[in-house]
């Protein structure tokens, strides 16, 4: 019993030992394996030289180009109101709004023209007395003439003794009275001009409050002074309308205003490379225009198979930079907003209508254009003929929507890389695969046949 549990011991500790030996005998030798280099898969197009577009996307609300407060002059009853003078109604240039009360303004200016015609009597009757006066002292100086001859021989008569004392003065008295009635006659004559000018100043007086009365009767007749669409209308048929109260506003529908805000580097990116003006010269706004050359594409912003957008203009920039934000505002103009109505499809462009703007610089020649997401830190990924990789420093004009425009550091023909390599060492091993349908989108972008987003 014993010498069997010993045994039960003893054989599984030499059967181990032995397994042991067996396997330490038939034990093959390591295998030194060779170190192969990782090779990196990467995504790669061709560097090509083409024509950019530069543009910028921003947002902005509709304004009406012009906009028109219809205020009161002259004060009254309204007495007539047209039947479309209702907010949101589309208003003809001259067509009539509303009347004001005539009644008071028609007495008034009968009262100046009754005024007028009584100075103009007056100057007849001061023209007849001219004439008359003038026939009097004719006769007064003959008169004169003829008592003067008088004297003369009565004198002659009283000094030799022919006539008394009391004969050559009362002589002399008839002289002295036909010569006071002639100096009187003068002295009317004289005035005569002053009083004609009173007259005058008078009449045109007169003529300048008929014609200011005839003015406020126009003025109770208010007319759109441009094809117009209400926005606000606080008239109402026999309503007081006291002066200087805002009755209609009114906006424009021959063309919108987009005011859009664009950072001064934006702005910069849209501005040609040279300058077509003359050097040391104040230019106008319309040359400024035309040396700039920015198109604009206005679209609403909604979803659908095919895009809602109206050709835009660049009007004006704004006279400063806004304090807050550091941003420049520039003016986009749409004419005829209206135009090309479909219901349910195509809406006008009405004001504070929120909508994208697309601005677009003159073409740049021979440029670079990248993703900007081949762009690390001003620096691309190069892959060398060796299939090895390059990291490159680059010069970046300007950065636009999902692609960088270079302009330095890179070659036409060269390989480069879209994948950003974690880590990206130097003459790391690389698996180029061509990504045709990037380098379509890029030209695509580039040429501006898609806008950015």
């Amino acid at each position: 019993m014993k010498l069997l549990k010993k045994l039960l011991i003893i054989i599984p500790i030499i059967c181990g030992i032995a397994l042991f030996v067996v396997m330490k005998k038939n034990k093959d030798a390591p295998v030194r394996l060779d170190n192969k280099e990782r090779v990196h898969t990467v995504r790669v197009i061709p560097l090509e030289k083409m024509q950019v577009v530069p543009r910028v996307t921003t947002y902005g609300y509709v304004e009406a180009d012009r906009t028109w407060q219809a205020i009161s002059e002259v004060s009254g009853k309204i007495v007539n109101v047209n039947e479309n003078l209702k907010k949101g109604h589309f208003i003809k240039k001259d067509e009539i709004l509303f009347k004001i009360d005539t009644t008071s303004y028609g007495l008034a200016e009968t009262r100046g023209v009754a005024d007028v015609m009584n100075v103009d009597a007056k100057l007849r009757e001061l023209a007849q007395s001219q004439k008359n006066i003038q026939r009097l002292l004719t006769i007064e100086k003959k008169s004169l003439a003829s008592a003067g001859q008088e004297l003369k021989r009565k004198r002659e008569l009283f000094k030799n003794g022919y006539i008394s004392n009391s004969d050559l003065e009362k002589e002399e008295r008839t002289f002295l009275s036909h010569q006071t009635t002639m100096n009187n006659l003068e002295n009317t004559l004289d005035l005569i001009p002053s009083q004609k000018k009173a007259l005058l100043a008078q009449k045109k007086s007169g003529e300048s409050t008929v014609t200011e009365r005839r003015l406020d009767v126009a003025r109770t007749e208010i007319r759109a002074p441009f094809d117009c669409r209400l926005s606000v209308v606080n008239v109402e048929l026999y309503q007081f309308a006291a002066a200087g109260t805002i009755l209609v506003e009114a906006e424009s529908v021959d063309r919108a205003e987009i005011p859009v805000s664009l950072t001064p580097k934006s702005f910069m990116t849209l501005l040609p490379r040279q300058y077509g003006g003359s050097a040391g010269q104040m230019p106008d706004m319309e040359t400024l225009r035309r040396a700039i050359g920015i198109k604009a594409k206005v679209r609403l912003p909604m979803d659908g198979e095919f895009p809602i957008e109206w050709d835009g203009t660049f009007s004006r920039t704004s006279e400063s930079m806004d304090l807050k934000t550091g941003a420049l505002t520039i003016y986009i103009t749409v004419d005829k907003p209206y135009e090309n109505v479909i219901p349910g499809k195509r809406p006008p462009l009405v004001t504070n209508m929120y909508v994208e703007v697309e601005l677009k610089g003159r073409p740049l020649p021979d440029r670079f254009v990248v993703p900007r997401s081949a762009v690390h830190d001003k620096k691309v990924y190069i892959c060398t003929l060796e299939n090895r990789l390059e990291i490159r420093p680059v010069g970046v004009e300007f950065n636009m929507a999902d692609i960088a425009v270079l302009t330095k550091g890179i070659k036409e023909g060269e390989t480069l890389v879209l994948a950003d390599l974690m880590p990206a060492i130097q003459g790391m091993l690389l698996k180029p695969v061509q990504a045709v349908e990037v380098l379509e989108l890029l030209k695509q972008q580039a040429f501006g046949e898609t806008h950015p987003r």
